[in-house]
């Protein structure tokens, strides 16, 4: 595995070739030629992909070498492989011309677990007419059935992105208007004899030392089990499980009435995501703004400031196949006070129905001690369950929809949610409707929601609009202009809360990379009790005002590239202006730095007609000796709390999927009296396949 192709092995294989373009010149024959071969050993699959450009060696894009680098703004070459040949799972990875990354786990071409990381290599070269990427997948990472009387086939395909024009093509042709991870649109593979599956078993064991706030040195020993029992059903465990690598949660300034999602980082509950975590997000789109999770796996391990709640073990069992997939997962935090000792417990089941539909289950339980509303330490349980489907009626049209109960074993609180969304998506056109619904009482205690009481309506339509029907054509890749709206009514009363009314005629994606576009919104808000956003009063009352946007984002494979959006107009009874700059600079793939601004300036908002300025300050950093060796740094500075945050990591993979990690973190925040929070941590992980 050294990304030259020159064993004899590799002269005697036939070549996949014959790309065709998914973008820009959609079903047209690839202009850059790539090359596949394939090899399998006892032990492991083999692709030699062979990706010719007479860019240069030195000239490929690449602006990190981050695992899960950014889809967007690099080369790279992937390979997806659906080892049931259901048409609908798929194991995804990908690399770029200097050996990153990437890799996940799909299924439908909706569902993803995008942070997965597989036992999986890759090595690369380059010359100045072509790059190599030579990859070796071991049996033991592949989900697969044999069976006695079939010849195996797996279902794959094979990307290539050259982003210097920005081509995407594929060895089997998939329309624009669905994903790389649609499997139905796959080739076929055969001709190979895998390993009958055997016992698979990854343990995961892990030392650590840490410097904690209190001055205390800690000592702490944990890790996690990985059993493939079948091809089908993966069970995990965990004890004393440690979240220190994870990726801190960096500082925002959130201008809205509602609570902001923050992401999972910790890859314990990121592995299978997909599967438990149903629901919409609230980031736009069809949810708008509006989150709806039954189960959000942050609420276990954390407390409400993201401080860490130590967890003394768990497990987690997972059945996929291509008829359902289910599973179950429990935990148990540490500790005695404040909920910390809650027990968590969710169980998951989706049965696929015909070709591209599927009907599922979910329910969630807390229990242990929690403190009620006269502050008094009870034992009590807490539930959430939902029933959910999703119809793809053709490739056109589909039905997504979900409906929930949330109560605990008094039978008190009990409270229903929901959602139902139909979209129609094609090469030219992405319409939905979507209601969304939420009462006083819904509350998932392993959940996330952004607001309640609500029953929201969602319309929208957008335009892609290429080739023939643009001028500027060497220029401008689509044209893409769209309007939605977002209509919230309270629950309890029917009466109408918000309105939003978006308008977005003008939105441009360029050949060579970036966007830019303008924008136009229409906002009413009905205001029933007093809140206050970065600290500004806003009183109760009704408002109506309009907000512009301009923005414009450059090619993000180029060793300089920005982002620009500037927001102005209305805020409630005052005006609000809104700067937020980012700049990278990434002058080789070892390389790459980036600073943000987000700068907001009221005027005369509140019951006070405040004028305030409130920033957030950004630089972030990241060295690579290689892939598996690199050093990051971020800091933040907001000036509403004058808090600051510092996190540098060192990260060495020493041998694939074993690290050795130095972690740095430190917060100091608060006005009148400020608080410093710092620790340092050395983890040591080793990962051994039997």
């Amino acid at each position: 595995m050294d990304g030259f192709l020159d064993e004899s092995d590799w002269g005697k294989t036939e070549v996949a070739s014959n790309f065709t373009q998914i973008q820009p010149q959609t079903g047209n024959k690839a202009y850059f030629i790539t090359e596949v071969k394939s090899l399998y050993t006892a032990s492991s699959l083999y692709f030699g992909i062979v990706c010719y450009d007479t860019i240069g060696r030195n000239n490929v894009k690449a602006p990190d070498l981050k695992r899960d680098f950014n889809f967007q703004n690099h080369d790279l070459v992937g390979i997806t492989i659906d080892g049931f040949n259901d048409e609908r799972n798929g194991i995804t990875v990908f690399a770029n011309p200097y050996g990153a990354q990437r890799d996940y786990l799909s299924f439908d071409d909706t569902y993803f677990d995008v942070d997965w990381n597989g036992l999986w290599k890759v090595r690369t070269t380059r010359t100045d007419d072509y790059w190599v990427a030579e990859f070796e997948i071991p049996w033991k990472t592949l989900r697969y059935k044999l069976s006695d009387s079939q010849t195996p086939v797996f279902g794959i395909n094979f990307q290539r992105v050259q982003r210097t024009s920005n081509e995407r093509s594929a060895w089997s042709f998939y329309p624009r208007s669905v994903g790389f991870n649609r499997m139905e649109h796959a080739g076929k593979m055969s001709g190979f004899i895998p390993p009958e599956p055997m016992t698979n078993i990854q343990v995961n064991p892990y030392t650590l030392f840490s410097d904690n706030p209190d001055g205390a040195t800690e000592f702490k020993a944990g890790g996690e089990v990985k059993w493939v029992i079948t091809p089908n059903l993966v069970l995990d465990a965990t004890v004393n499980t440690d979240f220190a690598q994870a990726d801190v949660d960096q500082l925002v300034n959130n201008t809205t009435r509602f609570s902001v999602l923050f992401p999972e980082k910790r890859q314990f509950f990121l592995e299978n995501s997909s599967l438990f975590g149903v629901g919409i997000s609230g980031d736009g789109g069809i949810s708008g703004n509006v989150a709806l999770i039954p189960f959000f796996s942050r609420r276990i391990g954390l407390d409400a400031n993201s401080r860490p709640i130590p967890i003394a073990y768990g497990g987690r069992a997972v059945h996929r196949s291509n008829k359902r997939n289910f599973g179950a997962m429990f935990l148990q935090q540490k500790g005695s006070s404040n909920g910390a000792n809650q027990k968590y417990f969710v169980g998951r089941y989706s049965e696929n129905i015909g070709k591209n539909n599927r009907i599922g289950a979910i329910v969630t339980g807390v229990t242990g001690k929690a403190t009620d509303a006269t502050t008094a330490l009870n034992s009590r349980f807490d539930y959430t369950t939902a029933i959910d489907g999703f119809f793809r009626l053709n490739p056109q049209h589909s039905i997504n929809a979900m409906i929930s109960l949330t109560g605990d074993k008094a039978g008190n609180n009990m409270g229903w949610a929901g959602y139902v969304q139909y979209e129609y998506k094609s090469d030219r056109i992405n319409a939905w409707l979507a209601s969304t619904w939420i009462s006083d009482k819904f509350d998932p205690k392993s959940g996330f929601i952004s607001r309640r009481n609500i029953i929201a309506t969602m319309p929208g339509v957008e335009l892609s609009l290429r080739e023939k029907w643009l001028p500027f054509k060497r220029v401008v890749r689509d044209y893409e202009p769209g309007i939605f709206a977002e209509i919230y009514h309270e629950a309890s009363t029917g009466n109408i809360l918000e309105q939003k009314i978006a308008i977005s005629p003008l939105s441009f994606n360029f050949i060579k990379g970036g966007k830019m576009g303008v924008s136009y919104s229409y906002n009413y808000q009905r205001i029933a009790e007093d809140f206050s956003p970065v600290g500004l009063a806003i009183g109760m009352g009704t408002y109506t005002y309009n907000n512009y946007e301009i923005y414009y984002s450059s090619d993000g494979s180029r060793k300089i590239s920005y982002d620009i959006s500037y927001q102005t107009g209305g805020y409630f009874n005052g005006k609000l202006h809104t700067l937020d700059v980012s700049l990278a600079y990434s002058p080789k793939p070892y390389i790459s730095l980036g600073a943000s601004i987000g700068a907001n300036d009221f005027e005369k908002v509140g019951i006070m007609e405040e004028d305030k300025s409130v920033n957030l300050f950004s630089f972030d950093s990241r060295f690579a000796v290689n892939p598996r060796l690199q050093f990051t740094f971020l800091y933040q500075r907001n000036t509403l709390d004058k808090s600051n945050l510092y996190n540098a990591r060192l990260s060495w993979e020493y041998k694939p999927l074993s690290f050795v990690y130095l972690v740095f973190n430190s917060r100091e925040y608060g006005l009148l009296e400020r608080t410093n929070e710092q620790n340092t941590i050395v983890k040591v992980s080793f990962l051994k396949q039997l």
